[in-house]
């Protein structure tokens, strides 16, 4: 596995395939409601509320590394990344990393992240998090 925190988005798509909004949205509504998870992401405010860059470059090494694959989709940020059958091995590898309690929290918030559309994903997280959507270019779309 290309970095120790892969892991946690091995075990979000063993839940089911997710774009690369909903992923950093799992990810991100696991810190906030989780609280201090050792070797974690850190979030900052950004164009579509709290990112990581970090999850960027673990997608893309995860990628060059055949864990996951993205078919095309005619907007890229919403291609869904799906686990390879290496991708899958190591997933199953990776959940044993993460405790019976956070894994089930990881996977419920995976499931409810998932059944959001992107403006519902977001006034979720903002109202949740409003400090890291100072930055967001849709802040005002999703109060209304």
């Amino acid at each position: 596995m290309a970095h120790p925190k892969a892991k946690w988005i091995l075990a979000t798509l063993k839940v089911t395939p997710l774009d690369r909004i909903r992923i950093m949205k799992t990810l991100f509504l696991m810190w906030k409601r989780e609280g201090n998870i050792s070797d974690y992401f850190r979030f900052e405010p950004y164009l579509y509320g709290p990112c990581s860059f970090e999850v960027y470059d673990i997608l893309a090494a995860m990628e060059r590394e055949g864990l996951i694959v993205q078919p095309s989709h005619s907007v890229a940020q919403w291609a869904k990344y799906y686990l390879t059958q290496r991708g899958r091995e190591e997933a199953e590898r990776a959940i044993r990393e993460i405790t019976p309690e956070l894994r089930e929290r990881l996977e419920a918030i995976t499931t409810e992240v998932s059944r959001f559309s992107f403006y519902e994903l977001l006034k979720r997280v903002y109202t949740e998090a409003p400090e890291f959507a100072t930055n967001s270019v849709l802040r005002e779309v999703v109060k209304q």
